[in-house]
């Protein structure tokens, strides 16, 4: 379900943006306006979503928001103006994100830290494998250029979600949580909980400067071949892939884990302040210099990822995980929203935007040392 899900997303995050471009036949501006209503939606719907989850019961819950993906994509595949991508894309946005958590949810249900924190870790390793996967037939789609291509692409988006939505029907009926739970604190007023999710968000920047600054400095500024851009996501995924499972190893660990989110700043910091050196020397010289800033950036992602996966397992209530692993997840959503305009920022500062993103990963990874390691008291429970 997971793997499936992901060749969906993978497929339309390559797709999008030329399908309303191409087929539907809006302007540049008017597709950054559709895809940030759509974003923002994304991150507004989620907590929200798991709570309902959490009241209705996860596999229900699953089925149906997988539904409602497949008639979106479907509604989006027949989109002919502006109003209707609109009104498709916002309706996409808004159950994106609420998918996610229920089925990491899913996937840990009755497990203990160790398995869960190996699970997960699997997950996300065939998600990067599953969204590499999907951005093929979204190539092929792109390079025929044809309408009934771009179609078919949002129509095999729809089959994948409605797919995920009869695989859902297979998950266990007991242990679901069908009435809201009364009394006591929720994840709102878990400060422990926040401030990991806080440092979750602050230290994933480090993978939307990966995904979004490395190629345009690549283009724009370094002496490297401006193929290389394409090996800054190959070589992260292969990396992510590889590694991720080997890596999350210990992270069940609190302590460790902590550890583990302080070293991904640091790693972080270290390709950072790296980076303007790809300006410099020939062309070989600076691919030297870039192999070695992705390889570390990567690094870090995966020290990150599975760090904070840990403590975010080790402060969640296991009957409470559809809400605390939606609230978690919303740190790279607001990550993906506030990341991309300040690695414009940074670039547009050059090599100085480069030592302040180093700093800042410095002085976040320094901080997550004093992240807690044991959740707090609950003596009641809530939403």
């Amino acid at each position: 379900m997971g793997l499936a899900d992901a060749i969906g997303l993978g497929m339309y995050l390559a797709v999008s943006a030329v399908y309303l471009n191409v087929v539907v036949g809006i302007s540049n501006h008017e597709i950054g306006v559709v895809l940030g209503v759509s974003g923002a939606a994304s991150v507004l719907a989620a907590l929200p979503l798991a709570v309902f989850a959490q009241w209705y019961g996860l596999r229900r819950s699953l089925i149906a928001y997988f539904a409602a993906r497949g008639l979106c994509y479907l509604a989006l595949a027949c989109a002919v103006d502006l109003v209707t991508a609109f009104l498709a894309v916002g309706l996409v946005g808004l159950f994106s994100r609420g998918t996610g958590p229920l089925v990491q949810a899913a996937t840990v249900a009755g497990a203990d830290s160790a398995v869960a924190v190996q699970a997960l870790a699997r997950l996300r390793m065939l998600r990067n494998a599953g969204m590499a996967a999907g951005a093929l037939p979204a190539g092929a789609a792109i390079a025929a250029a044809e309408e009934w291509a771009f179609r078919s692409v949002m129509v095999t988006c729809a089959l994948m979600f409605l797919g995920c939505a009869l695989l859902s029907k297979g998950l266990p009926r007991h242990g679901e949580i069908r009435q809201p739970v009364r009394g006591g604190a929720g994840v709102g007023r878990d400060s422990q909980f926040l401030f990991v999710t806080a440092m979750y968000g602050a230290l994933v920047l480090s993978a939307i400067l990966l995904g979004v600054g490395f190629p345009l400095w690549i283009v724009q500024r370094s002496n490297a071949p401006a193929w290389s851009a394409g090996f800054v996501h190959l070589a992260n995924t292969v990396l992510v892939v590889t590694l991720q499972v080997r890596i999350s190893t210990g992270s069940e660990r609190p302590a460790r884990a902590r550890s583990m989110m302080m070293t991904g700043g640091l790693l972080a910091a270290v390709a950072a302040a790296t980076m303007p050196l790809s300006a410099f020397g020939t062309s070989a010289q600076a691919l030297a210099v870039l192999v070695i800033v992705v390889v570390v950036m990567t690094f870090a992602e995966l020290y990150i990822s599975a760090g904070s996966m840990g403590l975010a397992l080790a402060h969640s209530p296991e009957d409470r995980r559809p809400v605390y692993l939606a609230t978690y997840n919303l740190g790279f959503a607001v990550a993906t929203v506030v990341g991309p305009p300040l690695v414009g920022l940074g670039l547009a500062a050059g090599n100085l935007g480069w030592f302040g993103w180093a700093v800042f990963f410095a002085v976040t990874g320094l901080l997550a040392r004093t992240l807690p390691t044991q959740p707090r008291a609950v003596g009641s429970k809530g939403t």
